[in-house]
Parts: structure tokens; sequence; C-alpha cells
């Protein structure tokens, strides 16, 4: 196989849509289930002729990443698949899809990964979604050595900026804030009560916070009984009426009120009665809710702490703000990891690693030659030179060979050149010649 073909079967493309290219509705629309993904990566191998593939589909972004497509055209093919697929036809509609080619489609990936390319910077949920993007090319039969390799990558890099940076840290949602703050006020969530009132969406979100943060013990007031025991079922919380409320507060330590009614569903004086019952231990009142659900001036009550959405979007602003902070460092990892996959992409050219496995070896024959050179005559040496060659040739032959057919045989070939780099460590000599040249 030719040098040439060699580097087309490396062509590595991400074609897809995002939350700043497209609205909610339309990445809505394109949210593809797994049967849809599996389908579509059928598409991409039968019809596109793509070595491997793999898509990233969640409300925020629609990514299609492919290796070896025989295309001329990937953004039109994928256009014309999601039409198939999904019915919506973004280019009738005016949207054009962005295309990245290696390395930037890896370091899209990496970005991705990170959560910088995220509508909230550096939400971790990404990482699971790569994840299982991976799982389901496998099951489909899209995935193959280059997109595991960069799984591999990209999950590392996410870690590395995880551990390494401060990308992760801090409250980045009104209702994490909410319960970050809770922690803060009221120590360790575990043997701490909470009241949630209302049952919608941001109940539901508030419950798995608290949930993660340890809280254990959880009652629900809620108007919509059906909804409150759709949120009860996992959490085995007790549900009242919101008429209940003035009997049920004494006994809560965080209060977190998100319903759409409108007007006050929590007066001061219903808040001060409470608080006499509790003998003024702390009660942390969480007002998530637009109009608000809490009266004001509940919070001038001795041991009352009241947050309403004004006061939690500047803690969120402020994380965010520090989350800014840490982007270059981020983009320092990911320029590392994309260096070091970009480096092992190109090892797999078939020419470079068979040159880089005979040199191996005659490396090793040569410094074993001259370490035991001293004790052999010199008229020897030409002879003892002639028989070490021979020995190395023969040893390399039949594995030369095989290694050279790996160029005709795919994913298996490709998986048989990262063996034998791997197995005979010509990455690490690679690297450590790099360095030398650096220095």
């Amino acid at each position: 196989m030719s040098s040439k073909t060699d580097e087309a079967s490396l062509d590595f493309l991400c074609v897809g849509l995002n939350h700043e290219t497209s609205p909610l509705e339309i990445r809505d629309a394109l949210v593809m289930n797994e049967a849809e993904v599996e389908r579509a990566i059928r598409v991409l191998r039968d019809r596109g002729g793509a070595a491997e593939a793999m898509i990233l589909s969640t409300c925020n972004r629609t990514e299609v990443y492919a290796r070896g497509a025989a295309v001329t055209d990937l953004p039109l093919f994928v256009n014309d698949l999601l039409r198939e697929i999904k019915g919506m036809d973004l280019g009738a509609r005016g949207h054009r899809l962005y295309a990245y080619r290696e390395p930037d489609s890896v370091r899209h990936l990496f970005q991705v990964a990170c959560g910088l390319d995220s509508q909230v910077l550096g939400e971790p949920q990404i990482v699971g979604q790569v994840k299982d993007a991976l799982a389901l090319a496998a099951r489909s039969g899209g995935s193959g050595p280059v997109t595991e390799r960069l799984l591999d990558a990209a999950l590392r890099c996410a870690k590395r900026a995880r551990t390494g940076t401060g990308i992760g840290r801090g409250p980045i949602s009104s209702v994490y804030a909410a319960v970050s703050l809770a922690s803060k006020v009221l120590g360790h969530l575990s043997e701490k009560r909470a009241l949630i009132v209302g049952s919608g969406e941001m109940a539901g979100l508030s419950v798995c916070h608290l949930v993660d943060a340890g809280v254990g013990q959880f009652t629900i007031a809620a108007r919509n009984r059906e909804r409150a025991q759709t949120l009860a079922a996992g959490i085995g919380a007790r549900i009242v009426s919101l008429e209940a409320i003035p009997v049920v507060l004494p006994g809560a330590d965080i209060v977190v009120c998100a319903t759409a009614a409108p007007g006050y569903v929590l007066l001061e004086h219903t808040v001060r009665a409470a608080m006499k019952i509790r003998k003024n231990r702390p009660l942390l009142l969480l007002d998530l809710a637009v109009p608000r659900d809490i009266e004001p001036a509940a919070a001038k009550l001795p041991n009352v702490f009241l947050h309403d959405l004004d006061a939690l979007a500047g803690i969120v602003a402020q994380s965010l703000e520090q989350r800014r902070a840490e982007v270059p460092k981020v983009e320092a990892i990911i320029d590392d990891e994309l260096h070091r996959f970009m480096r092992w992409y190109r090892s797999l050219e078939l020419k470079p690693t068979v040159t880089a496995f005979r040199g191996h070896f005659e490396r090793i024959a040569q410094a074993e030659l001259e370490r035991h050179r001293g004790r052999f005559r010199p008229e020897d040496q030409p002879a003892l030179e002639s028989l070490t060659r021979a020995i190395v040739q023969k040893l390399l032959h039949r594995p030369t060979t095989r290694l050279n057919r790996a160029g005709e045989d795919g994913g298996t070939g490709l998986r048989r050149i990262d063996a034998v780099r791997d197995l005979f460590g010509m990455e690490a000599e690679e690297e450590t010649d790099e360095d030398r040249d650096a220095r």
C-alpha cells in the first residue's frame, strides 16, 4: 500500500452543530435515540465508506466523527443523513454545519470532553456523554483503533483538566449554588431534612443535587400530587398539600420553594411560628421561583437564612468568572494531549512503523555487539558483524512480512501496527528522541 493511501486512511473529521450555531428547537429536533444513532453509523460505514464512526448527540450538540470517509463533501452527506433520519433539512433552513479535520477535529473533541465547548463552562456531564457515544459506536460496529484511542485521550484530558485546574469548581447553576450554600450554612447534610415546595423541573433538580449532597429525608409539598409522587418515587419522600406547610415546616432544615404560584406560598408569620417550635435552630430558605415564593420579611428573623435567585445568580457569576480564568490552563493540557495523540496517530502509517521496528532490533544488536566486541580478535570483527546482521534479518523476516500486510487489513491492520509499537516500546523510544532533540 502506498504512502498516499496510508495517509488518506487516517482522515479524521468532525461535522456537527451545537448551542452556538443552532437554536434550541433545532437541537432538540435532531437529538438521536440509540436506534437512530445505530442507523446513522451504518449509513456512514456502508454508504459513506467510513472506516470508523461515532456520533455524539445531546440536547446541546449533534456531532458526527468519522475516519476515512470516502465522500467528497462530508457536511453535505451529514445534512442528507439528518434529513433521512430526523426529517430535517438544515440546508433548506439556512443553517450550516461546522466541519473540522485533524488536528482540529481532535482538539474540538478534547475541548468538548473538558467542558470548554459547553453551554455551561466546565459542566461535568459531557464526559459521560462522550463515553456513552463510544460505547454505542462499539455496539453499532462503528468504533475502531483510532476512535478507541481517541476516547482514551479525551477522557484522560478531561480528568487532567478536572483534577489539575479549577475548571469544575464552584456552582454553575442556581440550583447547584443553592445546595452548595446549604452545605456552607448547615455543614454536613447527611442528617438534615429538606422540604421541597413544588413538583416541577426546578424542584426535581433541587432533589437530585440534595441527594448527591447527602440529604436523606425529604417532604414534598405540592398542588399536583401526581407529579409529586413521580418526584418522590426514588427518594421515599413524604407528600403533603401546600396547606400543610405550617405543619411540616418546623421539621425542615432546608426549604426549597419552586412553584409557579402568583403570590407568596411561605409567609413571614409562618416562618416565625416554625422558628419558635425549632427553638431557633438555623433554617435555610431557598427561593428559586419567579415570582418569588417566600415573603422577603422572613429574612429578618434570627437564624433564618433566605436566598433568592438574584442572590444565587451572584454566586454563579463569581464561579463562572473563576472558571474562565482557568481556561488557559485547560487549553495547555489539551495542547499536550493533542500532541501526544497526533504523534500516535501519525505513527500508524505503515512505512515509518516498519522502519522503526527494524531499527529497534538493529540498535539492540549493535549495542550488544559493541558491549562484547573486546572479547573477539580484530580479524574476527567483520565476520561477527555479518553474523549479527544475518541473525537480525532472519528474526525479523516473518514479522516484517506480516507487518507489511497490515496496510491491507483495515482496522485489524491498524491494531496490529499499534500492538507492535506498544509491545516493543517504540513510542517511548521516539518520545525520548524528540526530547533529546528539544534539548
